[in-house]
Formats: C-alpha cells, sequence, structure tokens
C-alpha cells in the first residue's frame, strides 16, 4: 500500500533536499576556486623563474660597463700660434676648458698638483677614483725622480674615449698634432701624451682584475698594478726622449721650417716597422745580457725573460722593440733587485745613452 505524507513530513523532506543541494554547491565552488588559485600561483611561479634566467643580477659593476668621459682629448683646431709660448698655453688652456666638463674636486687637486711638480701643461683625469688619480701621481713621482730627462717632455696626459678598433687597450703613448693653420703649413703644434682608456680607468675594481689576469697569464711583470701601467707607458716616452736627442729635435711641441725635418725623423721611427732607436738600444742590452749577466739564448728568449708582452710580437708578426723597452722600465719598478736580467741590461743601456 503506499502511504501518504503529511504537511509536516513534506516539508522536511523538502528541507532536507534544499540542504543536500546547498552542501553539493558548496563543494563544486570550492573545488573550483582552489583549481583557480593554483593555475594563478603556477603562472606566478613561472614568470618569477623566467625573471631569474634572464634578469642579471644587479651590482655596481653594471652601471660601470658602459663607462664613458666627457673629455675630448683627441680635437684638432685651426689656428695659427705665432710663438712657443702660445703653443704652450693653446694646450693649456685646452686642458683648462675640458676640466670645465666634469665635476671632480679631489681628482681635480691631483691634477693640478701634477701640472705644477712635473712640468706639464694640462692634466685630465676626469671622472676617476682620487685613488686611481693617486696610482697615477705615485708613476710619475718615480720616474721623474729615477730618469730626470724626461722633464718637460711631456705635454698631457688625459683621460679619453677609445675608439672600438682600441677598446682594448689600456693606454697609449703618442704624439698629435693639436693646432695648425693649414695642413702642411708652419708652425704647428703638437701634444706629446699619454691617453687613458676611460672605460678601464673609470671602472677601478675591473682595472685591477684586469692586472691580476695578465699577470696570471704571463703577458705582464710580476706584481703588475695601476701605477705599473702609467710607468709602462712613461718608459715609451723615455725611449721617445732619447729619439729626439738622437734626431736633434728640440722644442719639440712648437714645429717649425727650423726643426721640421728632425721631427719628421722622429715621426718616422715611431712606426712600428721602424723603431731604429729602440732597436738600438735593444741590440746593446742583448749583448750586455749576455756579457755582464751571463745568460744565454736567442733575442725572442731575451725579450720574452720580462714578460709576455715584452716579446714585442704585433698582430701583423712585426716585433715592437718600444713596448720591450717600456715593459723592462714597469719590471725595474715594480720588482727592482729581482727584475729580470734582461731589464736591468735594458734601462742600464737607456741610462748610459742619456749621458753621451
Amino acid at each position: 500500500m503506499k502511504k501518504n505524507c503529511t504537511k509536516r513530513q513534506w516539508k522536511k523532506c523538502i528541507l532536507g533536499m534544499l540542504l543536500m543541494l546547498s552542501s553539493m554547491l558548496m563543494a563544486c565552488t570550492t573545488g573550483t576556486s582552489q583549481e583557480v588559485t593554483t593555475s594563478q600561483e603556477a603562472t606566478e611561479s613561472e614568470t618569477v623563474s623566467n625573471e631569474t634566467e634572464t634578469t642579471e643580477a644587479w651590482s655596481i659593476d653594471n652601471l660601470k660597463k658602459q663607462v664613458e668621459t666627457a673629455i675630448e682629448a683627441h680635437k684638432q683646431f685651426k689656428a695659427e700660434v705665432k710663438s712657443k709660448e702660445a703653443a704652450k698655453d693653446a694646450i693649456r688652456q685646452y686642458g683648462v676648458k675640458q676640466r670645465e666638463l666634469y665635476d671632480n674636486p679631489d681628482v681635480e687637486a691631483i691634477e693640478l698638483e701634477m701640472e705644477q711638480t712635473f712640468g706639464l701643461l694640462a692634466v685630465n683625469l676626469g671622472e676617476i677614483e682620487e685613488q686611481t688619480a693617486k696610482d697615477i701621481r705615485d708613476a710619475f713621482s718615480y720616474v721623474y725622480d729615477k730618469y730626470p730627462w724626461i722633464q718637460d717632455s711631456l705635454t698631457n696626459i688625459s683621460l679619453c674615449n677609445f675608439e672600438s678598433a682600441k677598446s682594448t687597450y689600456v693606454a697609449v703613448t703618442q704624439s698629435r698634432e693639436f693646432m695648425m693653420k693649414d695642413a702642411g703649413e708652419y708652425p704647428y703644434v703638437v701634444k706629446y701624451e699619454i691617453i687613458l682608456n676611460a672605460a678601464k680607468f673609470m671602472n677601478r675594481e675591473q682595472l685591477i682584475k684586469d692586472c691580476d689576469i695578465l699577470v696570471a697569464s704571463g703577458q705582464r711583470c710580476e706584481n703588475t698594478n695601476i701605477t705599473s701601467i702609467v710607468v709602462h707607458e712613461l718608459g715609451h716616452q723615455l725611449t721617445n726622449v732619447y729619439a729626439m736627442k738622437e734626431f736633434g729635435l728640440t722644442d719639440a711641441y712648437y714645429i717649425t721650417e727650423e726643426n721640421a725635418e728632425a721631427y719628421s725623423r722622429y715621426v718616422t721611427n715611431q712606426l712600428k716597422t721602424n723603431q731604429i732607436i729602440e732597436q738600438s738600444i735593444l741590440e746593446s742590452a742583448y749583448v750586455l745580457w749576455q756579457s755582464e749577466y751571463q745568460q744565454s739564448g736567442s733575442e725572442e728568449d731575451f725579450r720574452g725573460s720580462i714578460s709576455g708582452y715584452a716579446k714585442g710580437v704585433q698582430e701583423d708578426g712585426g716585433i715592437s722593440y718600444g713596448e720591450t723597452i717600456a715593459e723592462a722600465i714597469a719590471d725595474i719598478y715594480l720588482n727592482s733587485d729581482n727584475a729580470a736580467d734582461a731589464s736591468k741590461a735594458i734601462e742600464s743601456v737607456l741610462t748610459e745613452k742619456m749621458k753621451d
């Protein structure tokens, strides 16, 4: 028999069904919400993971990778300069104008000190750290005290942005025509300068690391540091002074008809394919290395006993004898009595030649 339900029983039955449906809906909603949250968390996790793979960790070194100086060291000017003093003043005043391009009071004080102490017409170290400027000053103090004949031969030292072809260079020593009325006309003004690569010298920490790497690879002398890099460049200038003496070049910053031929011979000697002066120094030093220091070996062994860089081998296969001499001067500075016998022989010959 079929039993009929009362009104109260129907209400209980309907209420139960509603409670059961509500419970089912809650379970479905909660499950969907959990799945969405899980999916969002996975997406966020993937994003973080991707960022970790492609984004470089921040450090102060990141800010120094594209460093540039405001200094414009390579500019040349068209103007007539009528006297030696006017030539010096032109170089000096351009240095003053360059100093206006940067604000580095502690370094500027060192620049002015170097100009006064070493007879330099313009020192523009720009935006480098004060300690790096002190390292550079120390190089000048050492060389100008030990080899006084260098005095008044160098006109400038400056920070500069190197072109891409020379971006790996740390520094160069060079002569460069600075001011003339017209090409080929006398008189004209010449700078004799050390140019420091801004990308290297404005990043002190990396430059120190680079020195350590060069020593470890055998390319540079033991204990190479920032000061010795500048001593190396001044070693080039020591040889340049001897070359000026040999060619009879005086008042080298102001070229007239009177000293033009001597200047031309000097410039020709600077070409790496020539370097007659540097080669003559090394020939005498090689003999001394064998006789006085009782060493044996080829000329390449002689050069290589200082450092890999002192071998002077160039990309075209030629030999830059000037690099051997400059590296020998740096070796003497760094290692004194423990320097290579070849370095001692080279320094001895160069010093004697300047006395003649």
